[in-house]
């Protein structure tokens, strides 16, 4: 058994913003009293040790740091990960209610109950169990100070709530939420459809669904953009030239006129041009040579005229931008010369002689 009575005093003070003088006024002693506390010289009787818990928000074991084989929160916490792939949800949450009883304001454990009642309340509408789950996602929140995972962030909590007012048909609030949190415009899709869908407020809400849309597509290349260098740099190169070639019919279906000039021709001839390297490189000489001969030709249409709007994008038409740009080049051709640049050391001599010819015509 080990007691961090000491240590923990220090680190939950710290966490909470306070200095010893501010925690020493808000338990009524001395700064000296502190000090020696979180020296370890001298311990606080249990009456201090159960305010300080509550002013920290952490169970007195927590804050005394006791650790007993079989019976600490962390121990359960992993018990219970394993208990919900072999048990129903309900049965979940029964057991993390009980945990409550014994550990009410460990961060996991509150945590993990507020997902349980919120997913219960949520597939079943239940609304009790989705103010349960506000309630604990609240208090999750003010625990926040205890969370170690990286992967779990206050807005992702926050947004947890949004979600359960929206499941309790009480929108204002839901929106309310999620325009707290809207983070680069992260929760755009959500504010836009509860706007117009359930609040009838159809010119505020396309605001939010049209930025979202735009969005969506920037975040969609860099994600096929990730899968592309990830197959590259395994070897796979089939499924590189596959997901070059997906973006490409990606693109083009956002053209709201197919055979109209569009901003997204600049992008489109740069993943001609990567599906050429993959070609390229399964020995597919004719085919990479096609490719590239398209992305040079669509490079050179797209800067003789260039369109830096959102013109000719679907669902579009609202959006107020303007001026559109990439990190690919100032110019399409400047693209293609600078991807050819980062990607000459997978392709072969033939393939950049041809492109350099291309390229002076």
């Amino acid at each position: 058994m080990e007691n961090k009575l000491a240590e923990n005093i220090r680190i939950y003070r710290k966490n909470m913003g306070l200095s010893q003088e501010q925690l020493a006024e808000r338990l009524g002693i001395t700064l000296g009293t502190i000090s020696k506390w979180e020296r370890g010289a001298s311990e606080p009787d249990l009456l201090y040790v159960m305010q300080i818990a509550e002013l920290f928000h952490v169970s007195v074991d927590a804050l005394i740091g006791f650790t007993m084989h079989g019976n600490n929160a962390e121990t359960e916490v992993e018990r219970l990960k394993a208990f919900y792939k072999e048990h129903t949800i309900e049965e979940t949450a029964k057991e993390y209610d009980s945990l409550l009883i014994k550990f009410p304001n460990h961060f996991d454990i509150v945590l993990g109950a507020a997902k349980c009642h919120m997913q219960i309340g949520v597939v079943y509408r239940q609304h009790d169990e989705l103010k349960r789950a506000i309630e604990l996602l609240r208090h999750a929140i003010d625990l926040f100070s205890q969370n170690k995972d990286p992967e779990i962030n206050e807005v992702e909590l926050r947004n947890y709530i949004a979600e359960c007012y929206s499941s309790l048909e009480d929108y204002k609030k839901a929106v309310e939420e999620y325009k707290k949190n809207n983070l680069c415009g992260n929760n755009d899709a959500e504010i836009g459809l509860i706007l117009i869908e359930k609040e009838k407020q159809l010119k505020e809400g396309i605001k939010y669904t049209e930025t979202a849309f735009l969005n969506s597509i920037s975040q969609m290349i860099s994600v096929i953009s990730g899968y592309i260098i990830y197959y590259r740099e395994t070897k796979e190169v089939e499924k590189g030239i596959r997901a070059a070639q997906w973006t490409i019919d990606y693109l083009k279906n956002l053209k709201d006129d197919p055979e109209k000039a569009c901003y997204l021709d600049k992008i489109i001839s740069l993943y001609y041009l990567v599906r050429a390297f993959g070609e390229d490189r399964s020995g597919k000489g004719r085919e990479a040579e096609d490719s590239m001969r398209e992305a040079v030709r669509m490079a050179r249409e797209f800067d003789a005229n260039p369109l830096r709007t959102l013109e000719n994008i679907v669902f579009a038409d609202h959006v107020c931008v303007s001026n559109v740009y990439d990190n690919g080049g100032p110019t399409a051709l400047e693209s293609l010369r600078r991807t050819m640049d980062e990607n000459k050391e997978i392709t072969s001599d033939m393939f950049k002689q041809k492109f350099n010819e291309l390229m002076k015509d």
